[in-house]
């Protein structure tokens, strides 16, 4: 196996740097914390580097929201420098663990995605079911032959164990340095747990779920030599024709990630389910010959739209903000058969913001008939 020992010299220079600071600001030019960096950011990048070089950097305290869409999440913000960090890392890591990682690990990852991911689990449904055989006495052409492992990890982020991400990163990277500032990082977040846990939000974390659970892929593909497994952050289906052989899976899976991982998986969100009753991933449910998008994705933009229609009513806000989250919700939901509920949606959505803008209109008239009769 090959190993890399010289790598802080190419994370500690200007340059490298620079390009980092480049990939941190975009989409964020706006950011008030990434203008006032940007004011001075030569000077910046030189204190920066200055205490990478003199290993004295230490992130700053991360800021902390909570995201309800609909699941109750910690996301964990990072100070823009500390952000310029994380990229310089990750741009010297990742092209030692990319080669490593299997063909269907979909997240963070260039060229893969949501999309991609759902795509390769409908050829993966023609391909167990050997192009939609029927179970018998199907009542609709979805009801194919085959079964579905689906299954998440138990409060992933939270529980990763930093000694073994560290030795993971250790057995390719052999530079103490950038163990260093990977501890440096990890060491950041706390969890109520000593030496566990990694913040959503930041790109490193998102790239050491990768490095972590390739361990899973290799040990899916390699030991249990399964053919159609798909993998996103912590979700992952397992196709097969055989129920029993995916419950064998099931508890081979979570022996192994008990034992090498120190992970268990979801008690409540591992199930095995038929085929014809749809897949749920990415927020679509799948079936053999359509895909719907979940209810709850559903139920989520109608009450964003509600809530940004009641802000315009009390001119907290512009209807083209409200249109563009409309679009951006349909260049989503366009993945799914939904042409009709997109459609429908859109008719209410500018029916209610002509009615609102009637509305407003008439308060504005009236006031000035009042201001003239006075």
């Amino acid at each position: 196996m090959k190993t890399y020992n010289n790598l802080w010299k190419n994370l500690c220079n200007f340059k490298h740097l620079q390009e980092s600071y480049e990939l941190a600001k975009k989409r964020k030019s706006c950011n008030p914390n990434v203008i006032i960096f940007d004011e001075k950011w030569q000077l910046n990048l030189c204190i920066l580097l200055r205490e990478l070089r003199k290993r004295i950097y230490k992130p700053l305290p991360l800021r902390k929201f909570v995201l309800r869409d609909p699941k109750t999440r910690v996301i964990c913000v990072s100070n823009f420098r500390d952000r310029i960090v994380h990229h310089a890392l990750v741009s010297i890591l990742q092209p030692i663990f990319e080669p490593r990682f299997i063909h269907d690990s979909y997240a963070s990852r260039k060229g893969k995605g949501t999309l991609t991911a759902i795509k390769r689990l409908e050829l993966f449904l023609r391909q167990v079911t050997k192009n939609g055989q029927l179970v018998q006495n199907a009542k609709n052409n979805n009801q194919v032959k085959g079964y579905a492992l689906k299954a998440d990890i138990k409060q992933y982020f939270d529980t990763v164990n930093h000694k073994i991400l560290l030795n993971l990163i250790k057995n390719r990277v052999k530079d103490e340095n950038i163990l260093w500032l990977a501890k440096v990082i990890l060491n950041n977040y706390n969890t109520g747990i000593e030496g566990k846990g990694m913040p959503l939000g930041n790109w490193t974390s998102q790239f050491f779920a990768n490095i972590y659970l390739n361990e899973l892929d290799q040990y899916v593909k390699k030991e249990l030599k399964t053919k159609y497994y798909t993998r996103y952050v912590d979700d992952f289906i397992i196709l097969h024709q055989n129920k029993n052989v995916l419950l064998e899976y099931k508890s081979k899976i979570n022996n192994f990630l008990q034992n090498k991982l120190k992970l268990q998986l979801h008690p409540n969100k591992c199930k095995i389910t038929p085929l014809g009753q749809g897949i749920t991933f990415l927020g679509f449910r799948i079936f053999y010959n359509y895909k719907t998008v979940r209810h709850r994705n559903l139920k989520k933009i109608k009450t964003k739209l509600k809530q940004m229609l009641n802000q315009y009513k009390n001119q907290n806000t512009n209807p083209y903000k409200i249109l563009e989250l409309l679009q951006s919700w349909n260049a989503y939901a366009m993945h799914g058969n939904t042409y009709q509920l997109r459609k429908k949606l859109q008719q209410q959505t500018e029916q209610e913001l002509q009615k609102i803008k009637e509305q407003i209109e008439n308060k504005i008239n009236n006031r000035t008939i009042v201001s003239f009769s006075k």
